[in-house]
């Protein structure tokens, strides 16, 4: 039985211009995102890695509509994003977000009650029943609202104010969470505590999620699938077992290779990968990773590899596989 799509992209793209100086000098533009095509599947955790700078943050902003595309289209449930048959207070309704830095993401003038009950008021529940599901939302996620409810966020510790944060995303009732790093910034035994309370709130909510994380060994715990991405563009799409047990891309290869070992017969003697990802504002022709491929061929540097296949598929965007050749 084929799961139903929740989420598509069509053709992501988001450049940003560059000033130039009082000499006319630099101008253009930084390609953050370059025509990001997939789709998040219903009742799935779908995971973005790639080394800093990839895309990944810019992809999640675009998809909670934060920033505004250059180029493309999203289409939730059918509906095309921001027109007639889907408003953006209406998709935001369904789509939430949780950002890597759990205080910056909270008011400070605000208690955590407040916090969490201040969509549902936006949205135009009663202050009375926007408090009474804060409390709620607060004991779901591990924390009594008599002792956290009139809080404010310099009281609480790291992992609490984040759990304050999964709380106030789920304020809304969405059907979409986006996670942007959401447990990197805290130590492993509190990031342990959040990943399994994630798991748990997906199952007892019916959530889908867009986990967004450089932690490869988080993601395989987490996500059913896996999007790699690679300066601003989707190298590798895959069931997460596939991706992890045969990764085809060489940048994939290479991002595997580069997790520490715990066997210390096993360690890394060499790079798995050499060299600081090429400058976005000029990428290079071709295949953008070519110039950091140990197989690279002549026709890489001049040929665009395609990403092809549907949500069930690993496809691929590599030269080394016929079905990434352009028509």
């Amino acid at each position: 039985m084929t799961t139903p799509t929740l989420l598509e992209v069509q053709g992501l793209v988001k450049h940003f211009p560059l000033k130039k100086d009082v000499f006319g000098r630099g101008g253009g533009v930084v390609r953050a995102v370059d025509g990001v095509s997939f789709e998040v599947l219903k009742g799935e955790t779908l995971g973005i890695v790639g080394e800093s700078g990839c895309g990944k943050s810019t992809t999640a902003r675009l998809l909670m509509q934060l920033l505004q595309a250059d180029q493309g289209e999203l289409i939730f449930e059918g509906a095309g994003v921001n027109t007639r048959a889907l408003s953006l207070k209406a998709f935001r309704r369904q789509v939430q977000m949780v950002f890597q830095d759990s205080y910056a993401s909270l008011n400070p003038r605000l208690t955590m009650e407040d916090s969490i009950a201040f969509a549902p008021q936006v949205h135009g529940l009663s202050r009375e029943l926007s408090l009474a599901r804060a409390h709620d939302l607060l004991a779901r996620v591990g924390l009594d609202p008599k002792r956290f409810a009139e809080r404010y966020p310099h009281e609480l510790s790291g992992g609490q104010r984040q759990r304050v944060n999964i709380a106030r995303a789920l304020a809304l009732q969405p059907r979409l969470v986006i996670l942007d790093e959401a447990v990197s910034a805290l130590d492993k035994s509190v990031e342990a505590q959040v990943l399994n309370l994630l798991m748990d709130l997906k199952q007892a909510m019916g959530l889908t999620y867009v986990f967004i994380s450089h932690d490869l060994n988080v993601v395989r715990y987490m996500c059913d699938r896996v999007m790699v991405m690679y300066l601003g563009q989707v190298v590798e799409m895959g069931p997460s077992e596939a991706i992890f047990e045969n990764p085809r891309h060489p940048y994939t290869q290479a991002l595997l290779r580069s997790v520490p070992s715990m066997d210390p017969d096993h360690r890394t003697q060499t790079p798995p990968l050499a060299g600081d990802p090429p400058n976005p504002i000029n990428p290079p022709s071709g295949c953008r990773f070519h110039p950091r491929c140990a197989q690279a061929r002549p026709e890489c540097a001049l040929q665009v590899p395609l990403l092809r296949g549907d949500a069930a598929a690993h496809p691929v965007a590599c030269l080394l596989y016929p079905a990434s050749h352009p028509t």
